[in-house]
């Protein structure tokens, strides 16, 4: 129960974080997204029930703090954690094979649904620059630095969700 309550406070600093902090990180125009990688974690680590209010609250924050319609962000991060979910239903924080590919296609999922719902909103995005020059950078430094946030996210999750050992060692 204790991670419903330090997940408000927590998915708003992490979304002040990433839309102040993590921008000082470009590669040509893409930025790494903290957001994401802590939702993408959280869903590898966490269960469906527990992921998909970070989703819904980190997507919701995400947006306020930035210019893409509100909502967007928490549709896509709830299509994202559905799908992680689904194929990988729970995995040991001290996974070091899974995290990295599944962020690299959940910052490709992202990218596109962004552009989408900007096309939605009666945005013009030029698709190959983008994809060029803020998928594709952003991909890459979520691809990097995932394996720090995701084990931070496990060790949090181990401490507020211990795991009962065998008294057979």
């Amino acid at each position: 129960m204790a991670i419903y309550y330090i997940g408000f406070p927590v998915l708003m600093i992490i979304a002040v974080i990433d839309a102040t902090f993590m921008q000082l990180f470009r590669l040509w125009g893409g930025a790494p997204s903290l957001m994401l990688m802590v939702i993408v974690s959280w869903a590898l680590v966490a269960d469906l029930e527990d992921a998909l209010p970070w989703a819904v609250i980190g997507g919701v924050m995400r947006d306020l703090l930035s210019v893409t319609p509100t909502g967007s962000s928490a549709v896509t991060f709830v299509l994202i954690v559905i799908a992680i979910d689904r194929i990988f239903p729970k995995i040991s924080w001290h996974n070091i094979a899974i995290p990295p590919p599944t962020v690299l296609v959940a910052s490709y999922v992202y990218g596109l649904m962004s552009f989408g719902f900007h096309r939605l909103a009666g945005w013009d995005v030029p698709f190959l620059n983008g994809l060029w020059y803020i998928i594709l950078p952003g991909a890459v430094m979520n691809f990097a630095a995932i394996l720090i946030v995701f084990r931070l996210i496990g060790a949090i999750n181990n401490f507020l969700r211990p795991q009962r050992g065998s008294m057979l060692r």
